[in-house]
């Protein structure tokens, strides 16, 4: 096994994984079909360019070493997430107290 095609598979599991433990159900193919796209891109990429192969591979690595951190995609999205509807509590505490008392 190469060290994309061990990328890969790595990737996948760590999608399942955390579709499991997340939801408590296998993940839906989509989602397992969107890694194996990713993965075929990058294995074409270093097929066209075979110099480049170890790059493509460290870069496959690097972006399951991502997902286990949960850093991209979905945990820098939900932190963005977090970030607005914070923000947003807290604009409207600020709204709804600084309406109380005041004369018209």
């Amino acid at each position: 096994m190469g060290g994309l095609a061990g990328a890969w598979l790595a990737g996948v599991s760590i999608v399942a994984w955390r579709e499991a433990r997340q939801s408590g159900h296998m993940p839906v193919p989509a989602a397992l079909l969107g890694v194996t796209g990713l993965f075929a891109a990058l294995s074409l990429l270093a097929d066209i360019a075979p110099a480049s192969r170890r790059t493509v591979t460290l870069l496959g690595w690097g972006l399951d070493i991502a997902g286990l951190m949960n850093v991209l995609p979905n945990g820098l999205f939900g932190q963005i997430q977090g970030a607005q509807a914070t923000e947003a509590a807290a604009q409207s505490a600020v709204t709804s107290t600084s309406g109380r008392g005041e004369a018209v």
